[in-house]
């Protein structure tokens, strides 16, 4: 392993130890930290997988780019994420952590009332497993339905919040039977990220509301989920990803499932589970790519592309002609096209999205300003536990956890969480003023 690569852990190492010193007990409830964590996995678990020669055998994104740039790469992401760190910290996010009191719970229980989540995700999930829904195969706004693009938006969402809202109803014995039922739903989508994301809101939510799951309750957690991944990769491995873009239905995909898990665990001819993820979680090969190109004289792009490409979270409701102007919102293709990069699934992430557009130092105060406006926003999340900021920060987790996307799509996540928690908050001020009249309302005369 290289001085540069260890480097590079050694960054990553000090800033969760960073975060764990300013942020104690209550570090693993900010979705700061679980952007953190995610860097940790994509920057610095898989470049500690492709040390070994079995797995770099199978890592496509390697082909063609020399492993020193790699490691540079792997370097200057890691400065970037703890310069991120280190702005979030100088805004003192620690200071504003709302204790979930009796009165905010039961508030909270009543406007996420999980049979009105249900209701409400069930056509989503309906459509979802007729193809027509989330993971469908169009992507969203592409000329896609209207249900199309709400499932998308909202599925992910809905699932973890339904969840909350029952264990928060019926106690926390009930959290393994609640997450078995959600992992299913959402392994039943075809997707492995979702099983893991909504796990983990699910424990977040759950702790902030003062119901942490046990420790056993956790470890069951874990490896059910595990499980859940697995069934997944195993029936994409055998039969691929048609199954959950057709018309197939939750029993037939839940059994496909099921077989699935003995496909994961008897094999398939070609890459092992371990290479599988260090392909898979490779999110230092795309800028190690655009420094190897740098370095042989190609400029970079300008910087003026950064915000334009943010118009991609933009409604099309507001902005009817957006998708003409598709090009100029997709960095990573326009990224690979300039640079020469082969064309194949490169995994840019939070960190390396425009690392074609702005210098090393320029990125690292790029991704520390990211992080002050995260510290602001966490302190303002926090000041209070509501029902519309608990939406906030399930979204605010959901999108933290889509590292590899990157920012425009992470923010378009969010942006989700921010429509449901409107919503929510009406209900809330309605449920609040019914309340309010039923107290007041005179007794009637004897």
């Amino acid at each position: 392993m290289s001085v540069t690569l260890l480097t590079a852990l050694l960054l990553q190492v000090t800033a969760m130890l960073l975060l764990r010193h300013r942020l104690g007990k209550l570090w693993l409830r900010r979705p700061v930290t679980m952007l953190v964590l995610a860097a940790v996995v994509y920057q610095g678990l898989s470049a500690v997988l492709q040390t070994f020669p079995s797995v770099r055998a199978w890592d496509a994104s390697l082909i063609g780019i020399q492993q020193g740039f790699i490691n540079e790469a792997a370097l200057v992401l890691s400065a970037g994420m703890l310069a991120l760190v280190a702005a979030y910290l100088l805004t003192r996010p620690e200071r504003s952590m709302a204790a979930a009191g009796e009165d905010g719970i039961r508030a909270v229980a009543r406007v996420l009332d999980w049979r009105l989540l249900a209701a409400a995700c069930t056509p989503l999930a309906i459509l979802t497993y007729r193809g027509q829904g989330y993971n469908s195969g169009t992507a969203m706004g592409a000329g896609a339905p209207l249900a199309t693009d709400f499932a998308d938006m909202f599925f992910i969402l809905l699932v973890a919040l339904t969840a909350y809202g029952f264990v928060l109803r019926n106690g926390r014995q009930w959290f393994l039977p609640t997450l078995i039922s959600q992992s299913l739903l959402l392994a039943a989508a075809g997707e492995r990220t979702p099983v893991i994301i909504d796990a983990v809101v699910l424990i977040v939510l759950l702790a902030q509301s003062g119901l942490r799951p046990s420790a056993w309750q956790l470890r069951t957690a874990a490896a059910l989920t595990v499980v859940a991944v697995l069934a997944i990769t195993g029936e994409r491995a055998a039969q691929g990803r048609d199954l959950f873009h057709a018309d197939s239905g939750l029993a037939t995909r839940a059994e496909a499932l099921g077989g699935g898990i003995s496909h994961a665990r008897s094999g398939q001819a070609g890459p092992g589970l371990i290479a599988q993820a260090g392909a898979r979680l490779d999110g230092n090969s795309f800028a190690g790519g655009i420094l190897q190109s740098v370095s042989l004289g190609q400029p970079r792009l300008s910087p003026v592309y950064i915000p334009e490409s943010l118009l991609i979270d933009v409604p099309s409701v507001i902005w009817p002609s957006k998708l003409a102007h598709s090009a100029i919102m997709n960095p990573p293709l326009m990224e690979m096209d300039y640079f020469g990069l082969r064309q194949i699934n490169f995994l840019p992430g939070f960190s390396g999205f425009y690392a074609g557009f702005l210098s090393p130092a320029w990125l690292v105060l790029f991704l520390a300003l990211l992080g002050a406006l995260c510290g602001i926003g966490e302190r303002r999340l926090f000041a209070r536990f509501t029902p519309a900021r608990l939406v906030l920060l399930a979204s605010a987790l959901i999108a933290v956890l889509g590292y590899e996307q990157g920012l425009p799509s992470m923010l378009a996540n969010f942006r989700s969480g921010i429509v449901l928690a409107v919503v929510v908050k009406l209900a809330e001020v309605v449920l609040s003023r019914r309340a309010r009249k039923s107290l007041n309302k005179p007794a009637p005369a004897h």
